[in-house]
């Protein structure tokens, strides 16, 4: 599997609600870094962040996606995401992203996201 095809199947695991610590081994590395709008955090922080998204929201879809490419051992995506909060209502976030894998595993993803705009 090439590295877009792993951020791939991370990004439809999340959209699907199904991200758990079965994905976060077999694709994450242990000494991964998380970088969200300049805050730094561990696998630890990226795996509660995540847990909070799918406890917060009943599902996610990917409404718009630019064509991700690939750099060496970087992969950028760029896409908007919708999420359907579990009370009621949903939220549209534009997110960019640059994840860098080593040997499978994703050492460090950079994201910048805001709530979109209509």
């Amino acid at each position: 599997m090439d590295n877009m095809e792993i951020v791939r199947e991370i990004t439809d695991a999340f959209a699907e609600n199904r991200v758990d610590d079965r994905i976060l081994s077999r694709y994450f590395a242990p000494d991964f870094e998380h970088v969200v709008n300049g805050r730094r955090t561990d696998l630890r922080g990226y795996s509660d962040r995540l847990a909070r998204y799918m406890r917060d929201y009943e599902r996610f879809r990917i409404t718009e996606l630019d064509e991700p490419f690939a750099a060496g051992d970087k992969v950028v995506t760029s896409y908007t995401l919708e999420g359907k909060k579990r009370g009621g209502g949903t939220e549209e976030l534009a997110v960019m992203a640059i994840w860098r894998l080593e040997d499978g595993k994703v050492k460090s993803l950079h994201e910048v996201d805001a709530p979109r705009e209509h």
